[in-house]
């Protein structure tokens, strides 16, 4: 349509350009004029003179007159990309053994270690298929590419190269219509990887990769697929291997990635090949055979991975997780402390009364650093500060172990699942012989605190300290009350402070308590209203003999009730005279009548959350951490009547004075029985065999017993 229109207006002398402005000659000078625009339905002319049409907007009608043809407007809809999980098995049903890059290798080997095929139909038949198959086994696509059969080379002409999830006669098998996208986050041949320890070779061309693994069968080839595709790769699967690049000529990106990740990298072709070439093009010559003794150097294990520094630094991307460096599976000692009897056990953590020593290697090596009340990201000096405590820590600890040795798994582990990146071979060599040449004083790691974690479940990184401070509440909450409950018989105004109590902002519910009791019970809401009246009921007490005798019906409870009798009511002014105690608290005294329903209501609760204190449960609001209360009174009531047990009338001496015979006991059973019977009985079944153990063997067979009998270092005494 806006063809006919662009014709129509070049007809009448106008000009169109690409942006749909419309230009009119002067009759003057000549010069190109603006006179309008050209839109999606219409024409719109600026200009005055501009026949034959008229100024204005001009319909596409107006213009065209009979020659117009009315077309619906069809907006273009973006085809919906979409993606797709691919198996290997769809990769092996849609594609052939016979590809053209690999009858060329037939020449030199039957071996397919890359699981390379070929399209079966279409514009691409018989091009190499290169899959891309992640350290797990998961296939995820595969690279196509047209390849000469004689001399190896790489088509480059027009529509040579493809994708299996992009292939369209590939897609019309699978039964996919939609554009599928891709993201390749694996290297090529990282499936090579599992289950050897060989070191890694990295190589830009999957072609280079195969080559080169059929001359040294002691390497693992892989390939990044592309120039720029190696820093968009995950690197995890690499973290424990000794890795080293091969870059293209003129790959100055991967040298820089080499050296930051602490690989080795060759310059064999960067300073002897031209641009753009690799190690391959260079086979059967001079510089093949320098390549050749290189890489026949690092199979032999003759070429580290450089240990000449530490060369730290945070990764691209970090995740904020709890990172521990020492795991169970290590059979380690890791954790110790002085902690005697037994503490109050709330959620997830027991508290006790009095703190205690910790010594622990686990330091959260995530964790940003503290610094005059700002947290900034870990530093080096911080990062070597947390790995010198724990290999102190795990030397104090096991000394019947060589920890230099187990040791590097923790570094292992810290490279998978720490923020940073450093160079283990650093550590290894140059740190750790430091470390350990000496008396292993570990007094400046000892904490000093009151609580310890305790059971088998896992916390969450962002979990662990709402939970620790949840239980912290629980556990001061508990202790205020325990302290509050004799006091609410004692008849007596409560100061927050008598329990230990600061202030309200300190623990809002307890202090409520305490205002209840005092304003509805005792009817005094501050101390000195309390004293007045204790003063007043004195006089009383000292005075009944001049009161004519009548029952009075407004007394309080013993310790501030005054008379319970007298011979007539008093009056408040006379008492307001004799005593010179102000009216209103006298009127107030005279008429209180305490409510011993709200007195039952505090003592259900302080029992029950004396009883039951894990079931409170607290949360911030308004800068302030307030308890949740989700049961009644009456639930409180019927769950504390239902936990009554029957009480016998003996003395502590006669119930646990006797000889026991534990002969017959449960846990007069083989290990193999034990086990089965779970944790809780294995524990305690580990106690009744040893009974000599340490303080820390013990709460190492609390919390762990599996873990204890499989791996700890010492046979049980049974």
């Amino acid at each position: 349509m806006k063809n006919s229109i662009i014709q129509r207006l070049a007809s009448s002398g106008f000009i169109v350009d690409n942006r749909g402005q419309i230009f009119k000659r002067s009759s003057n000078s000549n010069r190109k004029e603006k006179a309008g625009v050209l839109n999606d339905f219409s024409v719109y002319f600026y200009a005055q003179n501009v026949a034959p049409f008229k100024s204005g907007t001009n319909t596409f009608k107006e213009i065209l007159g009979t020659e117009y043809v009315y077309t619906e407007y069809k907006p273009i809809i973006k085809e919906i990309e979409k993606t797709h999980n691919f198996t290997f098995s769809d990769y092996k049903k849609n594609t052939k053994a016979r590809n053209d890059f690999f009858t060329f290798l037939k020449q030199y080997t039957k071996e397919n270690l890359y699981d390379i095929r070929g399209i079966k139909t279409g514009y691409l038949e018989n091009a190499t298929l290169f899959p891309y198959i992640d350290y797990f086994n998961n296939f995820q696509t595969a690279k196509i590419v047209k390849y000469n059969t004689k001399t190896g080379k790489r088509d480059k002409g027009a529509y040579s190269n493809s994708w299996f999830h992009a292939y369209k006669p590939i897609k019309k098998e699978l039964g996919l219509k939609d554009k599928i996208t891709k993201r390749i986050t694996c290297f090529f041949g990282e499936h090579l990887l599992a289950g050897n320890n060989k070191p890694v070779v990295i190589v830009e061309a999957e072609k280079t990769a195969i080559i080169l693994s059929l001359l040294f069968k002691e390497i693992v080839f892989i390939a990044s697929g592309g120039l720029g595709k190696l820093k968009s790769l995950d690197y995890s699967v690499l973290n424990n291997r000794d890795v080293y690049l091969y870059p293209d000529n003129g790959a100055i990106e991967w040298h820089e990635i080499g050296k930051k990740q602490n690989w080795f990298v060759s310059q064999i072709v960067e300073n002897k090949g031209t641009k753009g070439s690799d190690a391959v093009d260079y086979l059967e010559t001079e510089i093949g055979n320098e390549i050749a003794n290189e890489l026949n150097a690092i199979s032999e294990g003759k070429i580290k991975v450089s240990a000449q520094s530490l060369n730290f630094s945070v990764k691209a991307k970090t995740k904020n997780r709890f990172c521990a460096p020492v795991t169970k599976e290590l059979g380690l000692i890791y954790y110790w402390d002085n902690a005697k009897g037994r503490g109050f056990k709330a959620n997830n953590f027991e508290f006790f009364n009095e703190s205690f020593d910790v010594l622990s290697a686990n330091v959260d090596f995530n964790k940003w650093h503290e610094f005059q009340g700002k947290y900034t990201q870990v530093t080096e000096a911080i990062f070597l500060e947390r790995l010198e405590r724990s290999f102190r820590v795990l030397k104090e600890l096991n000394p019947n172990t060589d920890i230099k040795k187990s040791f590097k798994t923790v570094l292992n582990n810290l490279l998978e699942k720490s923020n940073f990146l450093f160079n283990r071979e650093y550590i290894i060599s140059e740190l750790i012989p430091l470390w350990d040449n000496d008396k292993n004083d570990v007094c400046e790691y000892m904490k000093f605190r009151n609580w310890r974690r305790f059971g088998n479940n896992r916390i969450e990184y962002k979990e662990f300290l709402p939970f620790l401070n949840n239980d912290k509440k629980i556990y001061s909450t508990r202790n205020f009350l325990v302290k509050l409950e004799p006091l609410l018989n004692g008849k007596y105004y409560i100061k927050p402070s008598d329990i230990g109590l600061k202030d309200k902002q300190a623990n809002p519910f307890v202090w409520s308590l305490i205002k209840e009791y005092n304003a509805k019970v005792l009817g005094c809401k501050t101390i000195n209203n309390y004293h007045k009246k204790v003063e007043l009921a004195t006089w009383l007490n000292a005075n009944t003999d001049y009161w004519e005798y009548k029952k009075m019906h407004t007394t309080y409870t013993t310790n501030i009730g005054g008379a319970k009798s007298c011979k007539k009511e008093p009056g408040i002014k006379e008492l307001n005279r004799d005593t010179k105690i102000h009216k209103t608290i006298i009127r107030e005294y005279l008429n209180f009548k305490p409510n011993t329903d709200v007195l039952s209501d505090l003592k259900t609760k302080v029992e029950y959350y004396i009883d039951y204190s894990n079931n409170m449960n607290f949360k911030r609001s308004n800068k302030r951490i307030v308890m949740l209360e989700n049961i009644t009174l009456e639930q409180m009531r019927e769950t504390l009547q239902d936990a009554t047990k029957p009480k016998y009338n003996l003395s502590t001496k006669e119930a646990f004075n006797y000889e026991l015979d534990l002969k017959g006991s449960v846990l007069n059973c083989s290990e193999t029985d034990a086990i089965k019977k779970g944790n809780v009985f294995l524990s305690s079944w580990i106690l009744f065999n040893n009974p000599n153990l340490k303080e820390y063997e013990i709460y190492l067979a609390k919390s762990n017993p599996l873990e204890f009998i499989e791996s700890y270092n010492f046979a049980l005494a049974c």
